[in-house]
């Protein structure tokens, strides 16, 4: 809150204020590469040194004809790379390089890049090493009210399935017959439950009738968007034009649901906690329920792929928003290899740089990006489902939850250039690569800071998750950067005040921190000095004197289940006992538990001593008295 002395004040420095947060007039104002700059000064005669720390792997920058060698692509009989995108002259968001089956002429690709949204064809992205199952991603198909088709569109979609066939090494071994189509109701509205069912029904025997060459096409939409986007000239695959294949819709929420759900879980971070709804209002964000939607969904591709050896074929409505989430999900659960540093480096350059993320939109950061409707933290939501998968399976990640921390951080900070820009294309015409640092440089596999120490090569090699709600957490680390109010992280993280506390006490932010006892027993030992403790510590023995005092409050409210069993106790005991309970608010918590430990003792030799006077007779007042004096020195 700022306050002026006059109104025109107040609206220049709002004017100011409007003009340092507005996204950059051109793309050399934002930091990255005034920083890129520095480093070429002070690395200038260090040229080695400088290129580790501004440029990216050699794994990245050689990343698809490693990623063909090693995934095994039959390029001889079923498939080929085509450079019908070269220099960006088909479709401005897709690579220059794609790959697509060997039969398929770039006269008839061209004739698919009409049909489908935004020019985004067909293309494979990923192959099971096993069985030659893949997974390609494209744009809708552009149907529109009128229906229209594409027969080079169809062929492409069919010749996928065959291509895979015969790429497929154990292809002899499989049964050609069977029906493979399972209804999958909308994902949006599938209950944990069917869920279930559906996918343990691709296993065991009943898997062995599965046709395998049937392509599963899965469409992130719900249906009822599917047809909606028919009004703007789009649509979906109709099943009678595609024989063999089988359409899926997961009802994903868009980027404005997405945006909205995002804006109302920032809103409650940001707030002061309500111990009685913050689940609830949790729940109410429906940002756990996004997250198990597209859980599933990739899991319905890894399922399909790994189990049913089916090919897959992956859209949205442009295909550059809700298809790289689910493929590279997918694609981190079934392959270990992108579950390394440098596999998951390739992964995100991949998928999301390669194929067109427009980042410089959803992140903001762009040129004259002022449209708010653009902007949506999709590729967070993504890194929010990793870190899910992290917690779910945390031997199976080289990297541990820092990495992805600081590659949330990075996204947004612009001090790297490897999330500028919309797409490869205004990348290479800005230079960036060149003129700015790789955000890789600083999470580089040898950096030991982002080592999973609990990580094992050995571990899984395909992941199946639980997509449950119940089994989601909120990602304290991003969101809630704080620690909880009673344990603050650090003496700068101002904690919330706790509650009854006094307004003469010492400022949370400068007490000391929480210690914690290995032994809860000995943790209130007199030996050890209490004074400064908080009063969030564990403490057993506060508890058990606060259940020590219950019950002898509710003996000496009922003389007939005195323990003593002395009329005159019972009588004298009641007297003391408000004034025992003020005395005992005022005293320094230190101080009142070695109070309460002598006292104990003392009810040792009480009970002897009572043993005693019953043997001799008529000395129950002198106990009674002995206990109105300990009453009243306590």
């Amino acid at each position: 809150r700022c306050q002026f002395s006059t109104f025109e004040q107040c609206q220049d420095w709002l004017k100011r204020l409007n003009n340092a947060i507005r996204p950059p007039s051109k793309i050399e104002d934002l930091f990255s590469f005034a920083y890129h700059a520095w480093c070429m000064e002070v690395y200038a005669s260090e040229k080695e040194q400088h290129g580790d720390l501004c440029r990216p792997g050699e794994h990245v920058t050689s990343r698809f004809k490693n990623e063909v060698e090693r995934m095994g692509f039959d390029m001889n009989n079923a498939w080929r790379i085509s450079n019908i995108n070269e220099k960006y002259k088909l479709c401005g968001s897709y690579p220059q390089e794609i790959i697509v089956p060997a039969w398929i002429t770039d006269k008839e690709l061209e004739s698919v890049a009409s049909f489908r949204s935004w020019k985004r064809i067909p293309a494979v992205v990923y192959r099971h090493q096993s069985n030659g199952a893949v997974i390609s991603r494209c744009g809708q198909p552009e149907v529109s009210w009128w229906g229209w088709r594409n027969a080079d569109d169809e062929h492409l979609v069919q010749s996928v399935a065959k291509a895979c066939a015969s790429d497929s090494r154990s292809n002899s071994s499989k049964l050609m017959n069977g029906n493979c189509s399972r209804d999958f109701p909308n994902g949006g509205d599938l209950s944990d439950v069917e869920f279930d069912s559906s996918i343990s029904n691709a296993s065991g025997a009943e898997s062995l009738a599965i046709q395998p060459q049937k392509l599963l096409i899965l469409d992130a939409r719900s249906y009822a968007a599917a047809v909606a986007n028919r009004a703007k000239g789009g649509g979906c695959e109709c099943p009678e034009y595609y024989p063999n294949c089988e359409v899926v819709f997961m009802g994903m929420a868009n980027i404005h649901s997405i945006r909205k759900s995002f804006q109302s879980l920032r809103l409650l971070c940001t707030q002061m906690p309500d111990p009685g709804n913050w689940l609830s209002a949790l729940e109410s964000t429906k940002w756990l329920q996004h997250l198990s939607v597209l859980l599933k969904s990739a899991l319905l591709v890894v399922h399909a792929v790994d189990r049913d050896q089916r090919p897959v074929l992956v859209h949205c409505s442009d295909g550059w928003d809700r298809t790289p989430q689910i493929v590279a999900l997918a694609k981190l659960l079934l392959d270990p290899y992108y579950r390394t540093t440098e596999g998951f480096q390739v992964l995100v350059e991949t998928e999301w740089l390669d194929f067109g993320h427009k980042f410089a939109d959803r992140c903001g950061h762009g040129e004259n990006s002022d449209d708010l409707n653009e902007r949506c933290p999709v590729f967070l939501q993504w890194l929010d489902c990793v870190h899910q998968l992290q917690r779910q399976f945390p031997c199976s990640f080289e990297f541990n939850e820092a990495f992805l921390v600081k590659l949330v951080q990075h996204t947004y900070s612009c001090l790297f250039g490897t999330f500028l820009c919309n797409n490869a294309k205004e990348r290479g015409e800005k230079h960036t690569q060149e003129r700015t640092c790789s955000v890789w440089s600083l999470l580089r596999a040898a950096n030991k800071a982002f080592k999973n120490l609990l990580y094992s090569s050995q571990s899984e090699s395909v992941l199946y998750p639980v997509c449950h709600v119940r089994n989601l957490m909120l990602w304290s680390a991003v969101y809630l950067p704080c620690s909880s109010p009673s344990t603050p992280a650090d003496d700068t993280c101002a904690p919330y005040p706790v509650p009854g506390s006094s307004p003469e006490d010492q400022p949370l932010g400068r007490l000391p921190k929480t210690r914690s006892f290995d032994n809860l027993t000995t943790a209130c030992d007199s030996s050890v000095p209490t004074s400064n403790r908080r009063s969030s510590d564990p403490s057993l023995n506060e508890k058990w004197q606060e259940h020590r005092r219950s019950l002898e409050l509710s003996s000496l409210g009922n003389p007939s289940e005195d323990p003593f069993e002395g009329d005159s106790l019972s009588k004298q005991g009641r007297a003391p006992l408000g004034a025992e309970l003020s005395v005992a608010a005022g005293v320094a918590e230190g101080q009142m538990e070695n109070i309460l430990q002598e006292a104990t003792k003392d009810d040792v030799g009480l009970e002897e001593h009572l043993r005693g006077s019953l043997e001799a007779g008529g000395k129950g007042d002198e106990i009674g008295l002995d206990k109105e004096k300990r009453s009243e020195n306590l």
